[in-house]
């Protein structure tokens, strides 16, 4: 199991897009933005960047409504969808397969009522749970009363549905956020820029045409941010991709190395 801990920019942007989607349970949206976040860092720590994709990650990162997806991640050419709750019967095999029965992989994500961390308890093929549905309907009779089984392998073993190997410490070592102020390494004459977006190696920018091997920093000049309508300087850092996708705000994209902070 891993235990999340979100940062501010995460829970800000969990709770924002929950709004921006028009959620009927915002709280349950929220929490279930972190459950994707949760395992997002745990599929960079551990799983090579080529070999998953996240289907929300844009919308997410700039608080949009999501593109009509049947799961949340390609991990391995596995359909997987990351269920997160409060309730741990939530994760009974019987219960998942009724409510999601088409994916290929389910992530199972607990949160505390604060949500102020989460767990990932781990995760099971729908071809397992069914399996053990009929076999406990067919055979096992009922379960204890007191105890309910939870079908769950470790997190880990995740990798081995893949290639035999383990990329570990993927996470970018990137030093910027958004709302740090840079300008380009090296040059006095450059001028000051605002961080709104910061990609990580998964998604696969291009830059003058050319895939780049690693992450971006995608900024924005105060003089554009400034023709926008609201007082972006009292904007969350969090909600500055948001703002500037709204107001369609030019964005320019660097790599980290060639940018520096201005003090």
């Amino acid at each position: 199991m891993y235990q999340f801990t979100p940062d501010e920019i995460d829970l800000t942007r969990a709770d924002y897009q929950a709004k921006q989607q028009g959620a009927k349970d915002v709280q349950k949206k929220r929490v279930g933005n972190l459950g994707e976040i949760a395992f997002e860092q745990f599929c960079r720590e551990y799983i090579p960047a080529e070999m998953w994709e996240w289907e929300n990650e844009e919308a997410i990162r700039r608080c949009n409504p999501e593109s009509f997806s049947g799961h949340d991640f390609e991990v391995f050419g596995f359909k997987v969808d990351v269920k997160t709750s409060r309730d741990v019967s939530a994760f009974l095999p019987k219960t998942l397969v009724e409510n999601d029965s088409d994916d290929d992989i389910i992530v199972m994500a607990w949160h505390r009522d604060n949500e102020d961390s989460l767990i990932l308890l781990g995760w099971e093929h729908m071809a397992v749970l069914k399996s053990k549905v009929r076999t406990s309907e067919q055979y096992s009779g009922e379960e204890p009363e007191k105890l309910q089984h939870l079908a769950a392998q470790p997190m880990n073993s995740l990798q081995d549905l893949g290639p035999n190997m383990a990329y570990m410490n993927q996470k970018p070592k990137n030093p910027f956020r958004p709302g740090d102020r840079v300008k380009r390494a090296d040059d006095e004459e450059a001028s000051e820029a605002v961080v709104v977006e910061v990609l990580p190696p998964e998604t696969k920018v291009k830059l003058y045409g050319q895939k780049v091997d690693g992450e971006v920093v995608r900024v924005a000049f105060p003089s554009s941010l400034a023709e926008g309508p609201g007082d972006w300087e009292g904007i969350s850092p969090a909600l500055l991709s948001s703002y500037c996708d709204d107001q369609d705000i030019k964005l320019y994209t660097y790599k980290p190395e060639n940018l520096e902070f201005v003090e």
